[in-house]
């Protein structure tokens, strides 16, 4: 394991574990000072491609997992790229002042393509660079650093839009046990995906009171 930090600017530097096992995971729980157990929502979903509706129905779902996540405590886990769903939760966990810590997993290949601050999305509060040279890598390693980190709490993924590397996000994260709630009306795979007990769907096209209440009830 290595500890390091990503400097955005002289105000904003964001400490970083680069991990290759589970083990040296949940050291950097510890090193990192990311409090666990803890609830955990995992976000995933599309980072291009969105219509114009389908992009204000993302914008409206993950203001609403922004604020769930700062009420319930939860620790909220991306792929932590300036892309779709990832970096829009940034934005909204800044704009709004929340104190949720917000967990970006990237594989640490991109670091010899391109410079951190060209990739990865500066409004997170934590990264781990995780083993892999390409799209998708993360996915296992974003559904079992979920698991770890919540230990005996409650944890959640929610996919909001999606595409072929969202699927296999839900994938990993089905095999962890985790349910996957579906936000219908964003595009793409959460359109798609058919609801069975572990996959429950929501739309978009809900209240926000209603839908605050169920995403409540799934993490208390």
């Amino acid at each position: 394991m290595i500890i390091g930090q990503i400097a955005f600017d002289r105000n904003n530097t964001i400490p970083t574990a680069k991990v290759s096992t589970p083990e040296e995971v949940a050291e950097a729980f510890n090193a990192l000072k990311i409090f666990h157990p803890a609830p955990v929502i995992v976000l995933v979903g599309g980072a291009t491609r969105m219509k114009w509706l389908e992009g204000l129905f993302m914008r409206k779902a993950v203001g609403i997992i922004a604020k769930v996540a700062e009420e319930t405590g939860c620790v909220l886990i991306d792929g932590g790229t300036q892309a779709g769903v990832m970096q829009e939760i940034g934005r909204q966990r800044k704009g709004k002042k929340y104190a949720f810590p917000l967990v970006g997993v990237v594989h640490g290949d991109l670091l010899l393509k391109r410079k951190p601050q060209a990739i990865f999305d500066p409004n997170h509060t934590h990264f781990f660079l995780i083993p892999g040279d390409r799209w998708g890598d993360e996915s296992p390693w974003i559904a079992k650093i979920a698991t770890l980190l919540a230990g005996r709490q409650k944890s959640i993924t929610v996919l909001v839009n999606g595409g072929k590397i969202s699927r296999s996000d839900v994938e990993n994260s089905l095999k962890e046990g985790r349910t996957t709630i579906v936000f219908r009306r964003t595009g793409r795979l959460a359109d798609e995906l058919q609801a069975t007990g572990q996959i429950l769907e929501v739309s978009a096209l809900q209240g926000t009171s209603s839908l605050l209440s169920f995403f409540r009830s799934k993490l208390s």
